[in-house]
């Protein structure tokens, strides 16, 4: 094993961490699996903030629990599949930014909607999240 392997497995880079959280992210919207390991993933006071345009601008959610609540578990509830697909990750140490894209079906249509995540990591762990996207389409799709 290269020295650099060891050290991912020992200490994995916030890339690393964030691509694990979004797996575990579609698991549980998938098949309800994995929500205690993606609690895990973020700080006890973890705030989520929906820094984006229109009747969803600015919403705050703070803590673990309403974190889940209104970022996983709503959104999976009202669609009839999702999945989180990141696409390019800009690491800056405790600060990464995630593009990707939202996709899935919400009553047999298909939606694609692209998202910008900026994650503050404190020791690995997601203590805070200003997430960007495009919420008219959002809208869109869900309210339709």
């Amino acid at each position: 094993m290269k020295s650099n392997e060891h050290r991912s497995v020992e200490n994995p880079t916030a890339r690393e961490r964030l691509t694990e959280f979004y797996t575990t992210f579609n698991h549980v919207v998938t098949n309800d699996s994995d929500i205690d390991t993606l609690a895990a993933a973020m700080t006890d006071d973890v705030t989520w903030i929906d820094a984006t345009t229109g009747a969803r601008t600015d919403r705050r959610y703070s803590g673990t629990d309403a974190v889940l609540e209104n970022v996983v578990l709503t959104p999976r509830d009202r669609s009839d599949h999702l999945q989180a697909h990141p696409e390019r990750f800009t690491d800056a140490g405790e600060t990464v930014i995630v593009e990707g894209a939202y996709v899935g079906t919400v009553d047999g249509r298909n939606f694609d909607i692209a998202f910008a995540h900026v994650f503050e990591l404190i020791d690995g762990r997601i203590d805070g999240c200003t997430a960007y996207r495009d919420t008219a389409l959002e809208q869109r799709v869900f309210d339709a």
